[in-house]
């Protein structure tokens, strides 16, 4: 509370209990006199009150803006969000290069070939990436396995036992990492769903990154500087 404020309620304060004091006694006159009084009461408790809130909504930022800025300023968040793009990149770049392969060829056994520089490059920044967006990556890499291994069984084993049952799922597995953007809601009668896509897959990258809230943010930066400037 500022100090003109304080010394702007005490007056009126003292202006009525003078008024109470010096006006005749009776109980309407007495009542009007002592409303300034009661509103001045209010006035310092509604200050107060706000004043409170004011210093502990400053104190609450002060203490987010710190802990924003040690961690994202520290050298280890700098350090997890620059092996983060590398390895989203790197990712990125060899999961497209299946999806390549794949329409070019079809179920192929060089699925198997594409696995393992994925899995390369994991092992490469292994220190960096979470438990959780492994957990969301391993459809997609499980499916690129499979479609390699099932392929190369097939093509060595044409007349083995189980043989329609690999490749069946091999053609479901590629329909699946291809997404029901391409192949549709169903495979040979059954259903396909994206956890393996290879979208789903870029999603999950997107995400890791904060791509669409650092976008968001950038833009709202802009505007704000925009606005400033008219």
């Amino acid at each position: 509370m500022s100090l003109a404020r304080i010394l702007a309620i005490l007056a009126v304060a003292i202006a009525s209990l003078a008024a109470i004091a010096l006006l005749p006694h009776g109980e309407l006159i007495q009542a009007i006199a002592a409303l300034p009084l009661v509103g001045a009461l209010v006035a310092a408790i509604f200050e107060i009150v706000r004043d409170q809130a004011r210093r502990q909504h400053e104190v609450g930022l002060a203490d987010s803006q710190h802990r924003f800025a040690l961690a994202a300023g520290s050298h280890m968040a700098s350090a997890a969000f620059d092996h983060h793009v590398a390895f989203c990149e790197e990712y990125v770049a060899e999961a497209l290069a299946a999806l390549r392969t794949l329409f070019r060829e079809g179920p192929t056994r060089e699925a198997l070939q594409h696995s393992d520089r994925i899995h390369a490059i994991k092992q490469k920044h292994v220190l960096w990436i979470t438990r959780d967006l492994e957990s969301q990556l391993e459809p997609f890499e499980k499916a690129l396995r499979k479609i390699g291994a099932n392929e190369l069984v097939a093509a060595k084993f044409p007349h083995s036992d189980g043989h329609q049952k690999r490749t069946t799922e091999m053609f479901k597995q590629f329909a699946e990492v291809l997404g029901t953007e391409h192949m549709g809601s169903e495979w040979d009668g059954e259903e396909i769903t994206d956890s393996a896509a290879i979208g789903r897959v870029v999603s999950h990258l997107r995400d890791m990154l904060g791509v669409e809230e650092l976008t968001t943010l950038r833009n709202a930066i802009i505007r704000q500087a925009i606005s400033a400037v008219k």
